[in-house]
């Protein structure tokens, strides 16, 4: 089957400029010549676009509801060493790949882009994408000339995309719930930046606490997203002084690390410091003392992906959000 980088290839020009003349973008600025010359290769080669190749009416039943011709593609935004200490990420990937064999899918292609660089959407002869995350420099122009798209943990247009997300709102407010019915007033917060701005659960928190009239920036930390961050972040709450009673951190790895440097000064866990999680990780429970934290569903959030661009593949053109529930798994962690 003849693809997208055949034909620019021969044309001469990108797989991008090919992918906007087959899909008839008329804001493309190409010459008719070049219009023309791609359009004439195509048929040459009896390309047919994904869009097509879905509608076609000489397509039976049987057809339609074989997905072992479909070829998805997986963009994300870690290097390999970052998605391996990254359970949230990581576990999200793996629910895509198991659907992918559960549905019958070809393969999944993996694209890894940089959180800093404008992203090349060049991803050749894929019926469809799954964005996981996004960077801050995103041109969602350029996404909409990819047909059948799914972003998983964003959702940058509501009304152009499909999305699988958290409401980082309502659990956020679960996990301060706790802590201030506990009697904590003096809660800080760890977590790690984003590229696109302020990560939702700083945000969330932010808002809860100015809300209650306890916001104090001064207990607000932010750094990187792993373990050792946490160990340097508690690190500089200490010796800052003024400590908090109580932490909301971002995810599990920097509470981890959190509660490893309130020990190492010979305080105590939730008796001088509660702390309250983000993710659930295999190891939350096995820590000293076991990890008050959000429960969510990244493994089922990268499946629903999948289901979800398959339904676009099969011709669905209205855009759906599914917003995956989380709960508060209390341990001693918060006392």
């Amino acid at each position: 089957m003849a693809t997208i980088r055949d034909i620019a290839k021969l044309a001469s020009v990108s797989s991008v400029t090919v992918s906007r003349v087959l899909n008839r973008d008329n804001t493309l600025s190409v010459s008719a010549e070049t219009r023309q010359r791609i359009l004439a290769i195509a048929e040459e080669l009896n390309y047919r676009t994904p869009r097509n190749r879905k509608t076609s009416s000489n397509k039976d039943t049987t057809e339609l509801n074989d997905n072992s011709n479909i070829k998805i593609g997986t963009v994300m935004f870690l290097t390999e060493d970052q998605e391996e200490v990254d359970h949230y990420f990581h576990a999200i990937r793996q629910g895509i790949e198991k659907e992918c064999v559960a549905s019958g899918i070809r393969t999944a292609d993996k694209f890894r882009m940089s959180m800093y660089e404008t992203p090349d959407m060049n991803f050749g002869d894929v019926d469809g994408v799954i964005f996981i995350d996004r960077p801050y420099d995103f041109n969602l122009q350029q996404v909409k000339q990819i047909n059948n798209v799914v972003f998983i943990d964003s959702s940058p247009d509501v009304e152009s995309f499909d999305s699988v997300v958290i409401d980082f709102e309502r659990v956020t407010k679960l996990a301060l719930d706790h802590l201030s019915a506990l009697g904590h007033t003096k809660i800080g917060y760890i977590g790690g930046s984003r590229t696109y701005g302020k990560d939702q659960r700083q945000f969330h928190y932010e808002r809860y606490m100015k809300e209650q009239e306890l916001f104090n920036p001064e207990y607000v930390y932010v750094g990187g997203w792993w373990t050792t961050e946490g160990i340097r972040m508690m690190n500089e709450a200490i010796q800052k002084g003024d400590l908090p009673t109580a932490f909301f951190v971002a995810n599990d790895a920097l509470a981890i690390g959190a509660m490893h440097a309130v020990k190492e000064v010979g305080l105590r866990v939730p008796e001088d410091v509660a702390v309250v999680g983000f993710n659930d990780i295999d190891m939350a429970e096995y820590v000293s003392p076991p990890l008050t934290t959000i429960r969510i569903q990244p493994e089922f959030m990268g499946r629903m992906a999948v289901k979800l661009l398959l339904d676009q593949i099969k011709g669905r053109d209205t855009p759906v959000q599914v917003v995956v529930p989380s709960k508060l798994i209390v341990r001693g962690s918060s006392g």
